[in-house]
């Protein structure tokens, strides 16, 4: 083929590039209506690393709930791992009623909770 008629082909669209065809990959959705089968406060707890905002479900993401400050107590009741293999737990801001999730990384935490 010459490149006169390479060039034919490519200006009418009949030549496609493997690379330019080859379609990205998905990324998984966020499940923020994640369930939480239990809400059992444990002896897990952490204290958040940066200010953050709890969020309604295991991804950043998700909408976000209260602002936390440095320093915060959270009762961690429980954890699970999102599609992207990122720990995140369930938990009660302490002292409040105010609940939500919130990244393991952000927080200094110790103790054990249940798979939620």
């Amino acid at each position: 083929m010459t490149a006169l008629a390479v060039t034919a082909l490519a200006l009418s669209g009949a030549l496609v590039s493997t690379a330019a065809s080859a379609a990205p990959a998905a990324k998984p959705a966020a499940d923020c209506k994640h369930t939480v089968t239990h809400e059992s406060p444990g002896s897990q707890s952490g204290v958040v690393k940066n200010t953050l905002n709890l969020k309604s479900g295991p991804y950043a993401a998700c909408e976000n709930g209260k602002q936390l400050p440095a320093g915060t107590k959270i009762w961690l009741w429980c954890y699970t791992y999102n599609n992207y293999k990122h720990l995140w737990f369930y938990g009660r801001v302490e002292g409040t009623q105010t609940k939500g999730w919130v990244y393991a990384d952000s927080l200094v935490w110790s103790g054990q909770s249940a798979a939620c």
